[in-house]
């Protein structure tokens, strides 16, 4: 007998809304974070979610254009997605000790673009792509002011962790950061990802 699915699960009532969404999305949305979801939700256009351009594409592909729980769906998945990236980013703090220096040269870091920082809401955070668990990804410090400041946190993520067709190790696309770490940091190395984004500027132009 194959095991009960999350979604078979929720429907018999075995699982409430909270545990079921922690368990497909892998993330521990907290009651405080879902009143965010709603409240996202409830001020969304009456005639449905406003979608990026990238989301919109998604759906168009998969043939959902025309359901409204497929844009609402992919609403909640992009908030679910945005509470993780809030929930495990840095403090400035938090930064500084990761990185061993002061609170104030992170700041200094941050406004000269080689850092990444988005406001919560709350205070500035900076997301883990860029960290390494001693320290900065080598070499990230050379590609992010190439990398515009208006983007969305979840668009930049994205950008640095995902696997880009141009960056291939041993037959195999890899990340930004994954090219990055193990790179020897040579000019050709780092021309090669801002290659990368320059394409990737281009085709969301």
């Amino acid at each position: 007998m194959s095991e009960a699915t999350t979604e078979s699960r929720y429907l018999r009532g075995d699982l409430n809304f909270e545990d079921a969404l922690r368990e497909v999305t892998g993330v521990d949305i907290g009651r405080d974070q879902l009143v965010q979801i709603l409240k996202s939700l409830h001020t969304t256009n009456p005639a449905g979610p406003a979608l990026s351009e990238h989301d919109a594409r998604v759906l168009t592909d998969a043939g959902f254009t025309a359901s409204p729980a497929a844009a609402t769906a992919a609403r909640v998945d992009r908030d679910v997605r945005m509470a993780n990236l809030v929930a495990t980013s840095l403090s400035i703090a938090d930064a500084a000790v990761r990185l061993g220096v002061t609170p104030a040269r992170i700041r200094q870091r941050i406004a000269d673009g080689t850092l990444w920082a988005f406001d919560s809401g709350r205070n500035r955070l900076l997301p883990p792509a860029q960290f390494t668990d001693s320290g900065a990804v080598p070499y990230l410090d050379k590609v992010m002011p190439h990398i515009p400041k208006d983007l969305h946190p979840l668009t930049v993520q994205t950008l640095l962790t995902q696997p880009q067709s141009s960056l291939v190790v041993d037959g195999r696309p890899v990340s930004i950061v994954a090219w990055l770490t193990g790179s020897a940091g040579t000019p050709e190395e780092i021309e090669v990802v801002v290659d990368v984004l320059a394409a990737v500027e281009w085709e969301s132009a």
